[in-house]
């Protein structure tokens, strides 16, 4: 059980433990060359990385592909389960479901938090179009594929794809019969998760429409002892309707529109006792009599009848209500005109909008101090043209371009209430700061209404083809990005413009030694648009970040296609990497404030190991075993905000920082996971089957300035873990049934910490056990 900071023989143990688990593996695995094998074989694995259907053996990029089959077996509710899946892939979470930060080979995603618009560092699509501009984590409903893909992607992909890109691919109409399943889970904290889908042929061969709706409800893990409110509750609903007409064999149209609401009774997370920066200033700079128990200087928090992690894992005790969650609307369109068997022609249009809220109770405590009530409205319109050759020429080339216009609106104001230290009642007074009396009255926190727009132009291009009897396969492509931005900041009378152009190449190799084995290696640029943030009332300009990434792999498939392995090394070179943090501002008369700053880390870098192995070592037993190594370091990083307030608090957020040779945020030094899925004939028409997943994420630096700060401190810097998942069943060719339990040894961590303003201190997300029971019934 991890307790509090990392203790370094406690990391030595761990990581040592989880070595021997991989050594055992891969001994396991490389002992099947001495059985003897029937006729089966691993199934192909199709992808469409390069917008045409391949073999993931035959593309020169590092890839993780989950199809349905995959989906279901894993039961995938969520973005942070086929990540926790990937190597070199990491997540958090600042409370919510809607309010995921992805990682990717060191370089992190900082959209869907608290910013108002942000050029994004990963490309995520759903059937070919970016949702990343207002969801990051979309629901798992009637999914025909997943795929993640690692490093810069500029030449496949309408949006920038500097960091990967993550490939939803959702099952079309089908207008031949009617098909459609229902899915019931029932789980503990009377946990209901309902599905159903409906596919129906309107003409047959030419018009059809398939629906889906997805319904969850839970009372959550974690329990708030105060009768205001219930916990982290959850209600979230899904709606999606699909309609694919072809009325040539050249031509398909598809239109797609869905909805979806998630709200949930309070953000995730149990106090630490460890205040942030901007915690001690609120809770105790101007407090009288703040406890400081051990001495150090820093203020602690407040237990509040609850108490800390560990001790408590699972109460709260807010004494006002809070709300957070999502709305979202998406509508899109798709044509495709094949011409002469020869060229596809695909066009791509699209709007999505949402509106993400976080309102009620801020101090986490049984008082009424602080209430925040914080607005996100972000939509995007999108459209995008490509042209490809679908024939089987030596040369295969695809050509697009894409116009979209993203904006974002943020207006966020916290309240003082009767027991704020900064007034009584609802009078709100600060030092230094803006004061009144009514319920409109109040500082705000990062400061608003903010408003932000990108416009992005772009055109992109590859070819490829086939040399020395098509044993060599030789791609380049490039990508032209022109992106413009605009912040506006109403309350601080800011309005400032930024443009930015970039070109970024690609060249590719791949060379099959065997008809089984091919050897590739990858040079491409990727490019993120600059922009400007606002901090104090003053602009904050932000430079583009550039990266170069440099990958070397290889794929085989061994011992009659009963072996696949994939294994990659790479090193991403970057200049002025964007690195985003809170900054608070309070004291020596300069009000009450913070705000998410971006800065520029100028020369990091990110260097690792990546493998992937299937195998089907005897018949009825397949395993999958994945491991990423991660070095991602602030080789020479000089965070700035700004000098002239450094003399107010030592140490401060607010300060300028050397972080040379720190580790990038969320960047463990290995991921791991495994899996191994037994099946036995229980009858001609019943199967049965036992399932075993494991997955292990090293030691992460949480943040950049507070780690930077409390060097190897907790929580800012957050533990290793590892948990093992059990599911059990039977299936049939119409329905399955699946007991199961997730954190099978109910292993007692959390995943991660945020900076909120909680008395309590830094909220923890902690780990819990999940068990239930699946049922899925299948019609066509």
């Amino acid at each position: 059980m991890n307790t509090g900071p990392l203790e370094n023989n406690q990391s030595i143990t761990v990581t040592g433990v989880n070595r021997i688990i991989f050594v055992l593996l891969t001994l396991i695995i490389g002992s099947s060359s001495n059985l003897v094998f029937a006729q089966d074989a691993l199934e192909e694995v199709v992808v469409t990385a390069q917008r045409r259907e391949q073999n993931l053996q035959d593309v020169p990029i590092s890839i993780n592909s989950f199809d349905a089959g995959a989906i279901e077996k894993n039961m995938f509710n969520d973005v942070a389960d086929y990540i926790t899946r990937t190597p070199n892939a990491s997540w958090a979470s600042t409370g919510s479901r809607s309010r995921r930060e992805l990682a990717i080979r060191g370089t992190t995603n900082f959209l869907n938090v608290n910013s108002t618009l942000r050029s994004s560092t990963f490309a995520f699509y759903q059937d070919d179009f970016s949702i990343g501009g207002s969801s990051g984590n979309p629901p798992m409903m009637d999914i025909e594929r997943i795929e993640i893909l690692r490093g810069p992607q500029a030449t496949y992909f309408g949006r920038n794809a500097m960091g990967g890109g993550i490939n939803v691919t959702s099952k079309k109409p089908n207008s031949e019969k009617i098909e459609g399943s229902i899915m019931f889970d029932y789980s503990n904290f009377d946990t209901k998760d309902v599905e159903g889908v409906i596919n129906v042929p309107v003409i047959e061969g030419v018009l059809a429409v398939r629906g889906n709706i997805k319904y969850l409800e839970s009372d959550g893990n974690i329990k708030n002892i105060n009768p205001a409110q219930d916990g982290n509750t959850q209600k979230n609903k899904y709606g999606r309707i699909a309609v694919r007409w072809t009325p040539t064999d050249e031509l398909t149209v598809d239109l797609n529109g869905s909805v979806g609401s998630e709200k949930s009774g309070m953000r995730e997370g149990i106090a630490s006792g460890v205040l942030s920066f901007f915690g001690e200033r609120i809770f105790g700079a101007h407090s009288q009599g703040t406890p400081d128990a051990d001495g150090n200087g820093f203020v602690d928090g407040n237990p509040d009848t609850v108490g800390f992690w560990p001790n408590n894992t699972n109460k709260t005790n807010f004494g006002q209500d809070q709300e957070v969650g999502l709305t979202y609307r998406q509508l899109v369109g798709r044509v495709d005109y094949e011409w002469n068997e020869k060229i596809l022609f695909s066009s791509i249009t699209g709007i999505v909008d949402s509106d993400f809220f976080l309102n009620g109770d801020i101090d986490g405590s049984s008082l009424s101090q602080f209430n925040e009530f914080r607005d996100i409205d972000r939509s995007s319109v999108s459209t995008e043209v490509r042209a490809q050759n679908i024939d089987d020429a030596k040369y295969r080339w695809s050509v697009g371009a894409i116009y979209a216009k993203d904006k974002g609106l943020i207006d966020s104001s916290t309240f003082n209430g009767p027991d704020s230290q900064f007034g009584n009642g609802d009078v709100a007074t600060l030092p230094g700061g803006n004061g009144g009396t009514g319920v409109n009255q109040g500082f705000r926190f990062p400061g608003g209404p903010e408003f932000e727009s990108l416009k992005s132009l772009a055109a992109f291009a590859q070819i490829e083809g086939d040399f020395f009897d098509d044993r060599l396969t030789l791609a380049v492509g490039g990508r032209y990005s022109e992106e413009t931005s605009v912040f506006i900041d109403l309350v601080n009378n800011i309005n400032v413009k930024s443009k930015d152009t970039s070109f970024s190449p690609r060249f590719a190799a791949n060379f099959r030694v065997t008809d089984d084995i091919n050897v590739y290696a990858t040079v491409s640029k990727g490019f993120k648009s600059g922009g400007v943030t606002e901090f104090s009332g003053s602009p904050v300009p932000f430079k583009p970040e550039i990266v170069w990434n440099y990958e070397a792999g290889v794929k085989a498939e061994l011992f009659d296609s009963r072996l696949r392995v994939s294994f990659a090394a790479f090193w991403m070179d970057w200049t002025d990497m964007q690195a985003e943090f809170l900054a608070g501002n309070l004291g020596a008369g300069g009000g009450a404030g913070a705000g998410n700053v971006i800065s520029n880390a100028e020369k990091p870098t990110s260097k690792g190991l990546e493998l992937s192995l299937t195998a089907l070592p005897m018949d009825n037993l397949i395993l999958n075993y994945n491991v990423g190594y991660l070095r991602a370091q602030m080789n020479k990083a000089t965070i700035f905000v700004r000098t002239n307030q450094c003399d107010h608090v030592a140490p401060s957020t607010e300060c300028n920082h050397v972080l040379d040779g720190s580790t990038t945020p969320l960047s463990p030094k290995w991921t791991m996971s495994a899996d191994a899925e037994y099946t036995r004939d229980l009858t001609p028409t019943y199967e049965g089957f036992a399932r075993l997943e494991w997955t292990f994420r090293d030691t992460v630096d949480r943040t950049l300035i507070e780690g930077l700060l409390h060097p190897d401190e907790f929580p800012w810097k957050v533990p290793a873990y590892n948990f093992f998942n059990l599911r059990v069943g039977v299936r049939h060719e119409n329905y399955s049934v699946t007991a199961y339990a997730e954190n099978l040894f109910d292993s007692e961590h959390f995943q991660n910490a945020y900076v909120k303003a909680w008395a309590g201190g830094v909220a923890l997300e902690p780990s819990y056990q999940s068990y239930g029971v699946r049922f899925k019934y299948n019609y066509n």
